[in-house]
């Protein structure tokens, strides 16, 4: 698995994580993806650094010291949760679920 889908896969978890703190499959998962990235690819750190209206910003560490950003599509990122539950989990899709459209 490379790096990027390895920070994609975390991340992707960590957001239904973020929404369904009790979800033990989801902290799982994210554990998997985790340990991925520090045994395969020698990442000591990483963590979401911000979010925009398009965008995921993620900062990661590697082994030897050198510290990456890296950015992933917001609309892809939210889709896993759109996938399992219905929803992306945002106050504006929540708006377009009372007025009866499909999300």
């Amino acid at each position: 698995m490379t790096l990027m889908d390895a920070l994609f896969y975390w991340l992707q978890m960590k957001w239904v994580m973020d929404a369904f703190p009790d979800d033990e499959a989801a902290k799982e998962t994210a554990g998997f993806f985790a340990q991925i990235l520090s045994e395969d690819h020698e990442i000591v750190s990483f963590d979401i650094r911000s979010v925009d209206a398009g965008k995921v910003y993620v900062t990661y560490v590697q082994k030897d010291g050198t510290s990456r950003e890296v950015w992933f599509d917001l609309e892809a990122v939210k889709q896993l949760n759109r996938d399992m539950f219905g929803v992306g989990l945002e106050t504006e899709d929540a708006e377009e679920d009372d007025e009866g459209e499909t999300v």
